[in-house]
């Protein structure tokens, strides 16, 4: 988090935020803009920080917290550049639309890297860790359209928190002894 300057944390606070309280397209994105916490995303980001904390705590030792965090924060940040290249940017200024657009090749690239660092987990932990991020990505893929017709810095910030948790609970089924 302090590598970031909570960059990722911001990003799930805001969707919760907008997508829990704003009606229109417009008024989520005003309200995901806001620099201000509301209760939903304070709400969402409570939540995150517990099962994130949880599931470390459980963990064997600290080789297996190594492996947990290498998988997660590796594997949750390949997912940016598909998301980038397969939703069309939300609005037309802001983090996403200055970063432009990421070509199938990048995004591949970025997604199979992420891919490896799972096997941190062993061969069953990352094929359900794959599992598991590709029905996050597509649930958060159609969940960005039908709410914002797309994607922002927000929207992909919550999926890499999404996915780092996800990754984090297969880490300590797989790990734990």
């Amino acid at each position: 988090m302090l590598a970031t300057g909570c960059l990722h944390e911001d990003g799930l606070s805001d969707i919760a935020d907008g997508f829990g309280g704003g009606r229109t397209r417009e008024k989520k994105l005003e309200i995901m803009r806001d620099s201000r916490i509301g209760a939903y995303g304070a709400g969402a980001l409570g939540i995150s920080l517990l099962i994130r904390w949880s599931v470390l705590s459980e963990l064997a030792g600290p080789g297996h917290v190594f492996l947990a965090l290498l998988a997660a924060h590796a594997s949750s940040r390949g997912l940016f550049g598909a998301f980038m290249h397969l939703l069309p940017p939300a609005r037309t200024d802001g983090l996403s639309a200055s970063a432009g657009t990421v070509s199938a090749e990048t995004a591949t690239v970025g997604a199979a890297l992420g891919a490896v660092a799972l096997l941190a987990l062993g061969i069953g932990g990352a094929i359900v860790a794959l599992i598991l991020l590709g029905l996050l990505f597509a649930a958060l893929r159609a969940l960005c359209l039908s709410q914002i017709g797309g994607q922002t810095g927000d929207t992909i910030g919550a999926l890499q928190q999404l996915g780092e948790i996800a990754v984090l609970l297969v880490a300590s089924a797989s790990l734990s002894p």
